[in-house]
C-alpha cells in the first residue's frame, strides 16, 4: 500500500559461509525484481549535503540489543566485546557523529546515551511514549538527532527540524525506520510492509508493494537509507533484498548475490558519499556493496573498487559463524570516518 502523507555492477565483500538454503526458484523471482528497480536508477542513517565535502568511511560500528558495542576498521568503539553497560531497556539503534570519534545510542525508552565527542541534545526518556523507540538518525552536521517511535512518533533534538510525523495516523504495519533527505530539509519513514511515509522535502518514489506486486517475498522490510547525495532511498527486506527507488544508487544485495543471510537483516546504510552501502545482519554479518569501473582492456582489464562502503569485518568473521543469537541480537551499523 502506498503512503504519501505529505501530498547503496554490484561487488560485494565477503560475508561468512552460507548455512541456510532457499528455493533457487524464489530466489530468482526476487532477484530479477529487484535488479529492475535497481540496476540502472540514477542511490540511514547519515546523509551528507551534496555540496559539501564528503569524507570517506574508514570502518563502522555495530551494536546489539543489550549494549555490546563491536568496532571495525577506524571505528570509536572499544575493540571487539565492548559493551554499553546496562540500560533500563533495550538498544535499538546507533548513530555516528560527524567527527568519527563518538556516536550515539538510543533505547525503546527514549534514552540516548553519547560517547566520544558526540553532543548530547536531549532524549524521550521522560515522555510518556505511546510506542517503543525503533530508531536514531544524526542531522548531517551532528549537532542534533531524530527518535523514531514504531507507531510513527519522530522527536527531533538539536539542531533537528520536525516536519510532522505519523503519529497519528492508523498504520498497516509499524514503522522500523528513519533516513533524512540530502538536503536535510525532509525525513522519510518505512513500515514493515514497506509503505514510505514523507515529510519536508522528501519526494515519494514508491514502495515495497508497488515493485512486488504485493507483499515482499524476501521478508518484511527493517530499514530504509536516503541517497546522501541527491533524492531517492534504498529500502531492505529482512531475507536480503535491497530495493532503490527514485534514483538513488544500487550496487547490489544479498538477494541477487545469491546469499541467504543467516540471520534476517536489521538495517542498511550508505556511506557518506553514496559510493557504496552497508547491510547488516541480526548475528553482527556485515554485507558491503561498492561502486566498481573496469581499467584498461581487452585481456589486461580488470576490475577496481572505487566505492566508499568497504568491508572491516564482522561478528561471525572473530568469533565463529555462528555470531551471536537472541537475545543479544545486533540492531544496527553506524559508518565512522
Amino acid at each position: 500500500m502506498s503512503h504519501d502523507v505529505t501530498g547503496k555492477a554490484a561487488v560485494p565483500s565477503p560475508a561468512r559461509p552460507n548455512r541456510r538454503t532457499r528455493r533457487s526458484r524464489r530466489w530468482a523471482s526476487s532477484a530479477a525484481l529487484v535488479g529492475a528497480v535497481g540496476v540502472g536508477a540514477p542511490l540511514a542513517m547519515m546523509t551528507t549535503p551534496a555540496a559539501a565535502a564528503t569524507p570517506t568511511a574508514n570502518g563502522y560500528t555495530l551494536i546489539n540489543s543489550t549494549g555490546g558495542v563491536f568496532g571495525f576498521g577506524a571505528s570509536p568503539a572499544p575493540a571487539l566485546g565492548g559493551t554499553l553497560g546496562e540500560t533500563s531497556s533495550p538498544v535499538v539503534g546507533i548513530a555516528p557523529d560527524t567527527t568519527g570519534k563518538g556516536y550515539w545510542v538510543a533505547t525503546a525508552n527514549g534514552g540516548v546515551y553519547s560517547f566520544g565527542d558526540a553532543k548530547f541534545y536531549g532524549s524521550a526518556g521522560a515522555i510518556a511514549l505511546k510506542a517503543p523507540i525503533v530508531g536514531i538518525v544524526p542531522t548531517s552536521d551532528g549537532a542534533g538527532y531524530y527518535l523514531v517511535g514504531s507507531d510513527g512518533g519522530v522527536f527531533a533534538f538539536g539542531d533537528a527540524k520536525f516536519y510532522g510525523s505519523a503519529g497519528s495516523l492508523t498504520l498497516a504495519s509499524p514503522i522500523v525506520g528513519l533516513s533524512i533527505t540530502s538536503t536535510g530539509l525532509g525525513y522519510y519513514l518505512v513500515g514493515a510492509d514497506g509503505g514510505v511515509f514523507t515529510f519536508g522535502d522528501a519526494a515519494f518514489a514508491g514502495t515495497l508493494s508497488s515493485t512486488f506486486g504485493g507483499p515482499s517475498p524476501d521478508g518484511p522490510a527493517v530499514g530504509i537509507a536516503a541517497n546522501p547525495t541527491g533524492p531517492g532511498y534504498l529500502i531492505a527486506t529482512a531475507e536480503g533484498a535491497i530495493v532503490s527507488y527514485g534514483g538513488a544508487p544500487f550496487y547490489g544485495s544479498p538477494a541477487l548475490s545469491g546469499v541467504t543471510p543467516n540471520e534476517p537483516l536489521v538495517g542498511v546504510t550508505y556511506a557518506p558519499d553514496g559510493t557504496g552501502y552497508w547491510a547488516v545482519a541480526a548475528d553482527g554479518g556485515v554485507f558491503a556493496f561498492n561502486s566498481s569501473v573496469t581499467s584498461g582492456t581487452g585481456s589486461s582489464s580488470t576490475l577496481v573498487t572505487t566505492g566508499h562502503a568497504g568491508f572491516f569485518g564482522s561478528v561471525p568473521g572473530v568469533i565463529g559463524n555462528s555470531g551471536i543469537t537472541n537475545p543479544d541480537t545486533v540492531v544496527g551499523i553506524a559508518p565512522t570516518l
